[in-house]
């Protein structure tokens, strides 16, 4: 992927630019009729890059500073920030997620569905190996199920324009939101489609481009979050065989190193270069005084923590505390930790919580990091079996025991045995604590504490914690919890004339 993203940048560039536009799609078109493009197997791949790799790197939706993974951390127990923003008892409370532009809304990334389906309509009509046209089509069915499953996941249903409507861009055609069943069927119709044709894997040159195995991790990740349990258990099995070649890595933090970063645990990254697509990870979450290795300069603005209630329930001897920092002797000789930044009433560095460092330092210059940012990874697919198994069969069984162990086991803790789980309930409340300590600042806790109902419920003692009001957090609307859903930027609603409605509570 990084061979493409150099060989491709010019495109990439457009494709971003245009990303702005409510017509988008409709200038993509004609930019691409008037040059001849593409006309080609090589620019039909630049096209692919372009309109749908562009959105799935560092500088896209997995944006580090304030994109998705880090939105829906924010929102839970397990993400805190020095600044005070995008907190849920600060944000939600004050209404300040009305954000129609910047870097804190992703509503508007739903225009690259429609360059993928324009892409999707010009490859079809060169003339190319057919072998490579059909991979190349289904990179972007499964770019297409892939962001409609997040941006589902954020927002519920979106607009998603078909081929028709995007073909006659002048028409100033009013688009609605799609319907659940819709979306589902949508996500779920392009995801399969992907599946059939994709690779298990491809070579060094074409690392980072979509695999069978993500595609099937999206599907996997969707059936969970709309609670298809056999479905779910079905594809999760699918991932573990031999075929897919996954397996835990031995050390969990070299999953974030620069050395290690393509391994076996990994099933996509958002890849990122030094002077290409970099990310600023670091700059974000090091606290001023945070030591650097010997001679390297690294830009440290202290923001992101992980909350002390959620730091406090890993055990002392698990083994990813090792970039979760607790305490640290600061640049000045300071001293910190949570007795010293925070009980004792000083707000220092750690006021907020631990230091996610998270990422190694190799790799880092200044504030950009090139480091690979994983998205998902095996020991995601394989502790969501092990819920599947058990919510499936209402049962605890030794098979979903075993999948869990897998990944305390890495991490230095002692397997659960049966005797541990008195009931479904105990075992999922613990396969919940544990998904949350492996997967911190993954994008991953929110899913998780909605899909176990537990959502609100966390919000609540957050905001207890850090002593703000809760009336808004608690509020139902239509028998439903506000806020487990991110609002829809009010500019939408004003340009579709009314026609998409806001979410509920906002």
């Amino acid at each position: 992927m990084k061979k493409i993203l150099n060989k491709f940048i010019v495109v990439i560039s457009v494709a971003v630019m245009l990303t702005g536009c409510q017509l988008d799609s409709g200038l993509y078109s004609e930019i691409g009729e008037g040059m001849g493009f593409p006309s080609n197997a090589e620019d039909a791949t630049a096209l692919v890059t372009g309109t749908c790799y562009t959105i799935f790197s560092p500088w896209g939706i997995f944006y580090p500073d304030a994109g998705y993974f880090t939105n829906s951390e924010m929102v839970t127990d397990i993400g805190e920030n020095s600044w005070g923003w995008t907190t849920v008892y600060n944000s939600y409370e004050a209404d300040d997620w009305h954000i129609d532009s910047g870097s804190r809304s992703q509503y508007r990334s739903y225009n690259y569905i429609s360059m993928m389906t324009m892409s999707i309509h010009k490859i079809s009509n060169i003339e190319m190996n057919e072998n490579l046209k059909e991979r190349l089509i289904a990179e972007l069915k499964c770019g297409r199920g892939f962001l409609a499953f997040i941006l589902y996941d954020l927002y519920g249903p979106i607009q998603i324009a078909d081929l028709e409507t995007l073909l006659s861009p002048r028409d100033e055609k009013l688009i609605p939101r799609r319907t659940d069943a819709e979306m589902h069927e949508f996500i779920e119709t392009n995801l399969l489609e992907a599946a059939e044709v994709l690779p298990y894997s491809y070579g060094s040159s074409d690392y980072g481009r979509f695999t069978k195995g993500l595609a099937n991790t999206v599907l996997l990740k969707f059936y969970m979050l709309t609670k298809q349990w056999e479905k779910a258990e079905a594809i999760g099995r699918e991932l573990t065989k031999p075929e897919y070649g996954y397996k835990l890595v031995e050390d969990y933090n070299s999953l974030f190193d620069l050395a290690t970063e393509k391994n076996t645990e990994t099933i996509f990254a958002a890849t990122a270069k030094a002077g290409v697509i970099e990310h600023k990870w670091h700059a974000h979450a090091l606290p001023s005084d945070y030591p650097s290795p010997s001679g390297r300069t690294i830009t440290k603005w202290g923001g992101f923590k992980v909350a002390w209630p959620f730091y406090e329930t890993y055990e002392p001897n698990d083994k990813r505390l090792g970039r979760l920092v607790g305490e640290y002797t600061g640049t000045e000789g300071v001293l910190h930790n949570k007795k010293n930044d925070r009980d004792s009433g000083i707000q220092g560095a750690l006021y907020k919580g631990a230091v996610p460092q998270k990422f190694g330092m190799e790799g880092v210059v200044g504030e950009n990091c090139e480091i690979d940012i994983p998205i998902y990874r095996y020991a995601d697919v394989i502790t969501l079996l092990a819920e599947a198994i058990v919510r499936n069969a209402d049962n605890v069984s030794q098979e979903a025991i075993n999948h869990l162990n897998a990944v305390r086991n890495r991490a230095g803790l002692n397997s659960w045995t049966m005797a541990d789980f008195s009931n479904v309930e105990t075992f999922l409340d613990k396969l919940l604590l544990e998904r949350g300590h492996e997967f911190y600042y993954e994008g991953v806790r929110r899913q998780d504490l909605i899909r176990h109902g537990k959502f609100i419920e966390a919000a609540i003692k957050k905001a207890e914690y850090e002593g703000q009001p809760t009336g808004k957090i608690t509020t139902m609307e239509g028998g439903k919890y506000k806020y487990e859903r991110f609002p829809i930027p009010p500019g939408i609603i004003y340009e579709s004339q009314g026609l998409v409605e806001q979410n509920p509570g906002y």
